[in-house]
Parts: structure tokens; sequence; C-alpha cells
């Protein structure tokens, strides 16, 4: 299945957990971490025309893996 997203999971120095990039039309767009014991996103970029549908479901894949 060919997505318009991609998902890059990652252990950045100054995050405990790890972390779910996610990357869309080639940029990085937001970043999920579960530090402090709960799921938190922080929007990495601005982002101008990005289609809701595609967020949302890159927002679920990227917590499925997360929390896998």
């Amino acid at each position: 299945m060919n997505r318009p997203y991609r998902i890059v999971i990652g252990s950045p120095v100054d995050y405990e957990e790890l972390v779910a990039y996610i990357v869309i039309n080639g940029m990085y767009v937001a970043l999920l971490d579960q530090d402090q014991g709960e799921l938190n996103v922080t929007l990495l970029s601005e982002v101008k025309g990005l289609p809701f549908d595609v967020f949302v479901e890159a927002l679920q894949d990227a917590k499925r893996q997360l929390l896998q």
C-alpha cells in the first residue's frame, strides 16, 4: 500500500522514550512522544494545505507504531 506519508521511529537524546516523526511530502510535520507518561504531539513546521484525512491517518499510524 502506497501511503502519502511515512513514520520514522527514533530515539533523540533529549527524550527518555522513543518518538515517532510524521513525514508528509518529504517534510517532517509532527513528532509524537510519550515522555511524562502521556502521548504528546508537537508540530514541527508550518504546513499549509495539508489534507486533514492524511494527517489524521498518519497520527493514528504513528501512535500505533509508537505504542507497540
